[in-house]
């Protein structure tokens, strides 16, 4: 998508009205009938973009490490007689609640729970912009 340097400033206040109507939807949905064609399909590919919900991929991390440090704890408990296998055991659930611990120290969670509820939001208006052009070009398809 390239947008001409003169439309730029014109494309970037759309945009960021758009995002701030985002909340209500009502609201959202004037704002949406209000653009010719050709703006919604640019502000549909603007928003549409490759944005990952990254907060699954750390929760996804969280709940594995947590599972597997529950079997550990069960197999030491299970097997505390047996010196090499509580040792294994032992090494594995430090290992399992270091990852942890790193992961709830270096990742920024609440930035990328702010990511997701933008993308959340980015996802409702390209949802709404896919109806608002499907009814568009059926108007136009009739004449």
């Amino acid at each position: 998508m390239r947008i001409s340097q003169k439309n730029s400033n014109s494309f970037s206040q759309l945009i960021s009205t758009i995002a701030e109507k985002a909340d209500n939807i009502e609201i959202l949905n004037e704002a949406l009938d209000s653009l010719s064609i050709e703006e919604l399909e640019r502000t549909k590919a603007y928003f549409s973009g490759t944005g990952t919900r990254t907060s699954f991929y750390q929760l996804r991390s969280i709940i594995m490490g947590s599972f597997i440090a529950g079997m550990m704890i069960f197999l030491l408990n299970m097997f505390q007689g047996y010196f090499f296998v509580a040792v294994i055991s032992v090494t594995f659930l430090a290992v399992c609640a270091s990852h942890l611990f790193i992961i709830a120290l270096t990742f920024p969670i609440m930035l990328n729970v702010r990511l997701a509820y933008a993308r959340g939001k980015y996802d409702r208006i390209v949802s709404l912009i896919d109806i608002i052009l499907t009814e568009r070009y059926t108007e136009i398809r009739r004449k």
